[in-house]
């Protein structure tokens, strides 16, 4: 199926508009924010390959732009998403524009706004299961067995570094928190909170807002706006909070990870 018709531009299917708080300032937003009751939790992994580092704290597939995730919990049952952040347009071929959804793999490409800073994002998620994650994080199987056929042909198409060109690592898990549909004024936005325990305890929260690119900016405008009404202000230049927890999930905060 075409992605556009005559005369559109490329492909988005949306913008993702973030605003991410730190530690104490994660505190005071999600008692400012978060309702009362509910919230998804789940155990969030990731993967790395440590055993590239040149460098001591090096993330050799993130600062690739290679993002592999495994999520469990929240009564949904598990998840694995490829993603490529920030992502080359041209390393995405009409192979991958073309699709969207079949069966439990899911696929779309957003611009991903952090304030000023905005990149592409491309994630490829499958359904695999809490029993292929619960596998994965105790070692019983590889990371990229929990991925479907079509993920791994879309890391091979399209990432800059090759995923499978040796051993992985499994790192967490971290504690997630996820509030959806959450009403501020005219906003309908997404809170996720991230907890690490330990000698180094970390705690992110992230408001996204999903919207049509048209527009996208007005909207971001207004949504930090909001925020600084109620005195919620983030550190400038604060970006996702991939990084963030994946350079604490290697330095001394935590847990044991397993490498295959």
């Amino acid at each position: 199926m075409p992605t556009a018709s005559p005369g559109a531009g490329p492909r988005l299917d949306s913008v993702e508009i973030k605003v991410t708080f730190s530690d104490a300032d994660a505190a005071a937003a999600i008692g400012t924010l978060a309702p009362d009751h509910g919230g998804a939790r789940r155990r969030v992994y990731f993967c790395e390959a440590l055993a590239r580092s040149r460098v001591p704290g090096d993330l050799p597939l993130l600062n690739a732009g290679v993002i592999l995730r495994l999520r469990d919990g929240g009564g949904r049952g598990g998840d694995v998403t490829a993603r490529l952040r920030p992502c080359r347009r041209s390393r995405i071929g009409d192979r991958w524009l073309d699709f969207r959804a079949q069966g439990p793999d899911s696929f779309g490409l957003t611009g991903d706004w952090s304030g000023e800073h905005r990149t592409l994002s491309a994630s490829f998620t499958t359904d695999c299961g809490s029993a292929a994650v619960a596998a994965v994080a105790s070692g019983a199987r590889q990371p990229l067995w929990a991925l479907s056929e079509r993920q791994r042909a879309f890391l091979a198409d399209c990432a800059d570094v090759v995923v499978a060109a040796g051993p992985l690592d499994v790192l967490g898990p971290v504690r997630s928190v996820r509030w959806e549909g959450v009403r501020l004024d005219h906003h309908e936005v997404t809170l996720e909170s991230w907890t690490l325990d330990g000698p180094r305890p970390l705690r992110r929260l992230e408001v996204c807002e999903r919207v049509p690119p048209q527009g996208a900016e007005v909207v971001q405008a207004s949504l930090t706006a909001l925020l600084r009404r109620q005195g919620l202000d983030p550190a400038p230049g604060r970006g996702p909070k991939t990084r963030d927890v994946l350079e604490a999930l290697t330095h001394g905060a935590r847990p044991p990870q397993r490498t295959f």
